[in-house]
């Protein structure tokens, strides 16, 4: 997957695409690859979930806000020398961390995402401790190791990174708005345990127009098209991965494999 050869002539003969163009064949391209939502969330949906679901979704997504989203951004913005978009990516991570880190300066409040999820977590009745120890899915772990590789070394440039945070967010635009409201009207969860969805949706959504206004700025050699697009293709591939092992277990009546402990004992990479 990560192991491409350059781009040759054949493949860089045809100009690039006028910026407006680009992104609208990234919207085809991802229609085309994943016309529906994960299929997780068309169970969520649909409403066909139990509570023993709904948990078990809950602890295995709690890795990837705790640990993915915030690595592969930070790694991004380290990589990052264009001032404008490189703001943003700061303001993202501060979004990610928790708005509550500039009450100071700002007055924000709102804690960090993982902590939001973990107030969901409780409102579906599971302790923190249960959360905090349970071990992934090797799939979805791998998926974040995926991530973690390509936006810290030399597969994503930092604006094959945005093209990434593109496809990142237009799919949790589309799928965790929606996710909230059924879980309120559908299984009955407190409001008060469903901030996560409103302000992860929002936040997506907030962040879409400086990361396509980018993209047009910056992607205007073909090379840089393709890489872009490759990237914005894999970030999806990333996301879909990591709740695949949670559909299977739902719909097969068996757990996948988990990671062993020792796994998570070791020291996270640095920066």
């Amino acid at each position: 997957m990560l192991n491409h050869p350059p781009y040759n002539a054949d493949d860089l003969k045809d100009p690039p695409l006028p910026g407006p163009e680009f992104i609208e064949l990234l919207h085809r391209q991802r229609a085309e690859r994943y016309p529906e939502p994960p299929p997780f969330y068309q169970l969520l949906y649909d409403g066909s979930l139990t509570k023993d679901d709904l948990q078990l979704w809950a602890k295995n997504h709690y890795y990837y806000l705790d640990h993915g989203l915030q690595f592969s951004t930070a790694a991004l913005y380290v990589k990052n020398n264009d001032e404008v978009s490189r703001t943003h990516e700061l303001r993202k991570l501060v979004k990610i961390e928790g708005r509550d880190i500039v009450n100071d300066l700002v007055g924000w409040t709102t804690p960090a995402y993982e902590e939001l999820w973990m107030r969901f977590c409780e409102g579906l009745g599971l302790e923190r401790e249960e959360v905090m120890a349970w071990r992934n899915f090797t799939r979805s772990y791998f998926a974040v190791s995926t991530l973690s590789l390509c936006t810290r070394w030399w597969e994503w440039s930092w604006l094959d990174g945005i093209a990434g945070l593109f496809a990142s967010d237009l799919l949790a635009k589309d799928t965790m708005d929606k996710a909230g409201d059924v879980l309120r009207t559908q299984y009955g969860i407190a409001a008060e345990h469903l901030e996560f969805f409103d302000r992860f949706a929002q936040d997506a959504e907030e962040d879409l127009d400086w990361e396509e206004s980018t993209l047009v700025e910056w992607a205007f050699t073909t090379e840089r098209q393709l890489t872009a697009a490759r990237a914005f293709r894999y970030r999806l591939d990333i996301d879909y991965q990591y709740v695949q092992p949670v559909h299977a277990a739902i719909t097969t009546g068996e757990l996948p494999v988990q990671v062993p402990v020792s796994l998570y004992e070791e020291e996270p990479p640095s920066l």
